[in-house]
């Protein structure tokens, strides 16, 4: 058979509601990395927040293996740490994004970076810190815009109720559409992303650096963020507990969702 790569997403995907690769999984994805099949983790958390699941895989600090953070906003060489494909939003365009925010009275506004998330005149709520900590981003809370100096600006990250967040990002201009990428990440979330960046282009970018084929590209999402890579892939698997305006995207659905090893058992079955 020739060789995959294979991306997965990770919060919703890969693993479960405790944060936690299912062993089915673990065993399916590390049998295949051991055949020569490439996996490569790709996700809207950095890459600290993607540590010790790489780590778990055997693909930490190794040489040739690679990850994507930030949406596609980062794509990281695990072997030497480096960035090998990097998209930032400016200083302008991140004030911009958390202004609007505040105009239509979302909850919250993050303004992540490399390692830290700001909150701008903001009180975040218990979901945002779980997940921002999930991601390993060192949450600070400030009054003014001053951090901005000198930052590497990934992303700017809305977070309220799901109806809130559903209704707010039908009032986004149109103008910002052209100025921005802007996606949902998760019920509670709507981010911000420089324009070039998203999961699609970064799979693209990589696929063609390991010189692999798009149609043996095979990808598994579960939120809008995912669908960009959808579109590129040869072969995209939406889980089982996304939701259906995301999965009519899909070449298939996993067997299970992401409580109930659903990507190892689909990659049983795809690898017999």
């Amino acid at each position: 058979m020739k060789k995959k790569l294979i991306v997965t997403d990770i919060d919703g995907t890969l693993v479960n509601d405790q944060k936690e690769i299912m062993p089915e999984t673990k065993h399916e994805l590390k049998k295949l990395i051991a055949q020569g099949h490439r996996v490569v983790l790709c996700s809207g958390r950095s890459i600290n927040g993607l540590k010790d699941y790489l780590m778990t895989l055997g693909l930490w600090a190794m040489p040739d293996e690679y990850a994507i953070t930030f949406n596609g906003g980062n794509v990281f060489d695990l072997a030497t740490m480096k960035s090998i494909d990097a998209h930032y939003l400016s200083a302008d365009q991140a004030i911009e994004a958390d202004q609007l925010a505040k105009q239509l009275r979302v909850g919250d506004t993050l303004v992540a970076a490399s390692q830290k998330s700001y909150a701008v005149s903001s009180q975040m709520n218990d979901q945002a810190l779980e997940d921002i900590r999930d991601s390993q981003l060192v949450p600070v809370e400030t009054d003014n815009y001053d951090f901005l100096e000198g930052e590497n600006i990934q992303k700017c990250l809305w977070t309220d109720e799901p109806d809130r967040i559903t209704t707010v990002a039908k009032q986004i201009p149109a103008k910002y559409f052209d100025e921005f990428q802007i996606v949902g990440s998760g019920p509670i979330f709507l981010e911000f992303l420089p324009q070039d960046s998203s999961k699609g282009n970064a799979v693209h970018h990589l696929a063609q650096r390991l010189n692999v084929d798009l149609k043996d590209v095979i990808v598994f999402g579960d939120e809008e963020n995912d669908l960009s890579m959808f579109k590129v892939a040869g072969t995209a698997v939406a889980m089982w507990n996304a939701r259906d305006e995301i999965k009519e995207y899909a070449d298939q659905i996993t067997v299970a969702d992401h409580n109930h090893d659903g990507i190892g058992k689909t990659l049983k079955l795809m690898f017999e």
